[in-house]
C-alpha cells in the first residue's frame, strides 16, 4: 500500500472516530430537571451519583437544568436529588437511570414526577 493511500485511510478512520465521539457526547445519557414556572421561588438542589455529591446549586422557576451521566457505570449505579427551600421543605428522589434521557419535573410543593402537569390542571395547595 502506498503512502497516499495510507494517509487517506487514516484520515477516514480519524473522521469516523471523531464523528462517533461527537454523537456519543451529544447523545449521552442525561437527566433534565424542569422546574415549573409557577414554582414560587428558587429551590436548592444537590445531585449525587453513587452517594457522592457531584453538583449542587439553585434552580429558578421555569428553568431547565441538564445533568449528564457517566457513560461507563457499574451495576449499582444510582443517582439521587435532594431539594430544599429554606428550612421548611425538603424532598428527595433517587433512581437507577438507563441509557436514555430522563425528564424530571419539580412542582411548586417540591413534588418530583417523571410526567409534566397537564396544561389547564389546577394543583391542590
Amino acid at each position: 500500500m502506498d503512502k497516499s493511500r495510507k494517509q487517506r485511510l487514516l484520515g477516514v478512520l480519524a473522521l469516523v472516530l471523531l464523528f462517533g465521539l461527537y454523537v456519543a457526547w451529544n447523545e449521552r445519557p442525561q437527566i433534565l430537571l424542569h422546574y415549573e414556572a409557577q414554582g414560587g421561588g428558587p429551590v436548592s438542589y444537590s445531585f449525587m451519583e453513587n452517594g457522592e455529591e457531584s453538583r449542587a446549586g439553585q434552580i429558578q422557576p421555569g428553568e431547565v437544568l441538564q445533568f449528564p451521566l457517566r457513560l461507563w457505570r457499574g451495576d449499582g449505579y444510582q443517582v439521587a436529588f435532594r431539594f430544599h427551600r429554606g428550612g421548611e421543605k425538603y424532598a428527595s428522589f433517587s433512581t437507577r437511570p438507563g441509557y436514555a434521557k430522563l425528564d424530571l419535573y419539580l412542582g411548586p410543593g417540591l413534588e418530583v414526577s417523571t410526567q409534566p402537569l397537564p396544561g389547564g390542571m389546577i394543583q391542590a395547595q
